[in-house]
């Protein structure tokens, strides 16, 4: 039986467009060691020297349950 696949998101990026912040990806890293980027908008639409990245986590930052 093969392992199952399954990853994780580690960053976002998003654009300032002015009004408002713009979700532009979300990078994922594979069990396997891969990493991929999902693209929640047309890549060629937007300057990749203007992407904000931010780390991404699945646990609360203080660790307190809210």
């Amino acid at each position: 039986m093969a392992k199952r696949k399954t990853g994780w998101p580690f960053q976002e990026g998003f654009i300032d467009d002015g009004t408002q912040d713009i979700h532009v990806f979300t990078d994922y890293r594979w069990n396997d060691g891969s990493e991929s980027r999902r693209w929640h908008v047309d890549p060629e639409r937007y300057d990749a020297k203007n992407v904000i990245l931010r780390p991404f986590s699945l646990k609360l930052p203080d660790g307190s349950d809210q």
